[in-house]
């Protein structure tokens, strides 16, 4: 049985350390298929999680996936077949029950019955449901793959806040995922885009996905451009990346847009922030938390994603400015905390 299978994989020993180990092969739950991992990316939140983390780990992280499908569950009756180039909705579809009442609407992240946690992208195997599983064009490659989930985020909080093309849009950060939401603001029909950027290749990067303005992560910067852009107005909607641990960006959110306009909230609040809420009432801004992914209106966000990078005009693969063998994977790891490195994405190759 698969089950009594060694295979590689790195697991945090509850200091931060990620030790390279022989593993049990994940397990094998009721309609999962099994994937082959061929890249995954340290995304902003497994860095968070590294820095809280105070026990080992018994499964590995890392949910920025793509790999090939080496076995598909024998009920299986859909378009995928072994040898298929994925990506994976780690988190949502991947796991989901498909009968609650969330799986019903597509909303899998909600699901109220998920497959118990097998394992992440930092190993060299994962299980998943085929629902969860969207192939990838052959003009990808497997950087292209495993930024198909960063892409979906933003996808999937611009489609959950009802974006119309023709809006004007700012975008507070230029790490993974703002540069993502440039793209997708760009590819939806955005009239302008604003972009702020904290390092040199964080802004050359939101030039090259299609910002029209890049302006510094100075306090004030932001809101100056988007005002003078806008007669004084405010942008139609705003992109908050960046979160952390006080209010700060979602402040500056609520200040570069429009009375009655929307704050998108793609950012990782992980601690309670307080934030003065006089302002954005009296300014009737929509907050509009989105997390990960979804199926609306008959399509997944993934689709989608998949679609953009497909595109060739977004040229996302380029922020992936390091790669490194799961067995160096404590390196990328050290490598993706320091930007002044030159870091945007660190990507873990298999």
């Amino acid at each position: 049985m698969e089950a009594k299978r060694k295979i590689t994989a790195a697991l945090d020993d509850g200091t931060g350390d990620y030790i390279v180990q022989k593993i049990l092969f994940p397990d094998i739950f009721e309609g999962s298929a099994i994937i082959n991992i061929k890249s995954s990316g340290i995304c902003g939140s497994d860095l968070h999680m590294t820095n809280e983390r105070t026990e080992p780990q018994s499964i590995p992280s890392g949910h920025e996936i793509a790999g090939i499908i080496e076995e598909l569950p024998n009920s299986y009756e859909g378009y995928l077949q072994v040898g298929d180039r994925v990506a994976i909705d780690n988190i949502g579809a991947g796991k989901s029950c498909n009968t609650c009442y969330f799986c019903r609407y597509g909303q899998f992240r909600h699901c109220v019955n998920p497959a118990e946690e097998t394992g992440g992208g930092f190993s060299e195997y994962i299980t998943r449901k085929p629902n969860g599983l969207f192939k990838i064009s052959d003009d990808m490659d497997w950087n292209d793959g495993a930024l198909v989930e960063p892409m979906a985020v933003s996808v999937h909080g611009f489609r959950f806040a009802n974006f119309l093309p023709g809006e004007v849009v700012a975008v507070v950060g230029s790490s993974t995922i703002g540069l993502s939401s440039i793209a997708v603001a760009k590819y939806f029909g955005a009239k302008t885009v604003i972009a702020s950027a904290k390092y040199p290749q964080q802004a050359e990067a939101a030039k090259k996905m299609g910002a029209d303005f890049v302006v510094s992560a100075e306090p004030g910067h932001l809101e100056e451009k988007c005002f003078e852009l806008t007669n004084g107005i405010g942008v139609d909607i705003v992109v908050e990346t960046i979160g952390g641990t006080s209010a700060g960006p979602l402040v500056q959110a609520a200040k570069c847009v429009k009375n009655t306009g929307k704050v998108i909230v793609l950012g990782g609040f992980r601690n309670p922030v307080e934030i003065d809420f006089l302002q954005p009432m009296i300014k009737e801004i929509s907050f509009i938390p989105a997390t990960c992914y979804a199926n609306i209106n008959g399509k997944h966000d993934f689709e989608i994603a998949v679609d953009i990078l497909a595109s060739g005009k977004h040229p996302y693969k380029e922020i992936v400015t390091h790669e490194y063998s799961l067995e160096d994977i404590q390196e990328g790891f050290k490598t993706a905390y320091d930007k002044t490195s030159g870091s945007i994405k660190v990507h873990i190759r298999q």
